[in-house]
């Protein structure tokens, strides 16, 4: 196992041992393992999988990010990310409609960017929380 650490600018989301975490690259997803080489990366929206101490898997929605680890200890420094389970379908559906209502009626003043960023996120909010809810069923 090694310590993973998920940070965001508000708060230390996570840190325990895991015995693997499956992140979103930019050029798609890898897994790290016990005893990786050091690698740093950027992350892009998707699905976090950790496989916690107990072998339990974790699943958590990320914007965006770095990745980095080094000698059995991992970070995720995230600008958002929230356990899949605690995902607020009807905020995440809000978020969806008004980025979209932004870039459908884009003028000079909006910044189509960033109003593609929080549709892509907000469209990953939605995927995974739909995802989750019928794997219980």
């Amino acid at each position: 196992m090694y310590t993973l650490t998920i940070l965001t600018p508000e708060k230390v989301v996570f840190e325990e041992p895991v015995y693997s975490v499956n992140v979103p690259g930019a050029d798609g997803y890898f897994e790290i393992l016990v005893d990786h080489a050091p690698l740093t990366a950027l992350l892009q929206s998707g699905k976090v999988t950790i496989i916690d101490k107990d072998e339990k898997k974790l699943h958590f929605a990320i914007a965006s990010g770095f990745f980095e680890v080094s000698h059995n200890k991992a970070n995720i420094i995230a600008d958002a990310i929230e356990p899949v389970e605690e995902i607020d379908l009807g905020r995440a559906k809000h978020a969806f409609e008004r980025a979209q209502a932004r870039l459908e009626h884009s003028q000079e003043h909006v910044d189509i960017a960033r109003a593609k960023r929080a549709l892509k996120r907000a469209e990953n909010r939605i995927n995974l929380y739909q995802e989750f809810h019928a794997l219980r069923k």
